[in-house]
């Protein structure tokens, strides 16, 4: 009677024990969705302000070349022929330039960078190594 006793008090507390585990386990689990909720909300937000920069730039940049291109080509004493000549080697130099530089940022190895992808990938592994 007193074996019953005991393993029903027991029991009871194991229940006690492994409920209020339970609980802190869900607090834990909350916390950690809260966390990465905030994490896409700011990538999201940077994301914005990175389009939004982006556009303004380049807008600014084409705004640039128009204005160069407008007053080279009036204040030039040269011939149509010469002018049209520089227009084309300029274009195709603004072309080069703009190719490398998307090439640069559209590289796998730059995003996986600056999304901190590599970080988290190389802590996943160094962990499940670690575990090993």
């Amino acid at each position: 009677m007193i074996r019953c006793l005991f393993r029903g008090i027991v029991s009871a507390l194991a229940v006690k024990v492994l409920a209020n585990y339970r609980h802190l386990s869900i607090q834990l689990l909350r916390i950690e969705a809260a966390k990465s909720y905030l994490h896409g909300v700011q990538m999201a937000r940077l994301s914005a302000i990175s389009l939004i920069r982006t556009v303004f730039m380049i807008g600014l940049v084409c705004l640039g070349v128009l204005l160069f291109h407008a007053g080279l080509f009036i204040l030039l004493p040269w011939t149509v022929k010469a002018k049209a000549l520089l227009g084309v080697c300029l274009g195709t130099a603004y072309a080069v330039c703009g190719c490398a530089m998307l090439r640069t940022a559209m590289n796998e190895k730059t995003w996986m960078e600056k999304s901190g992808a590599a970080k988290m990938l190389e802590e996943v592994t160094r962990a499940k190594n670690q575990t090993k």
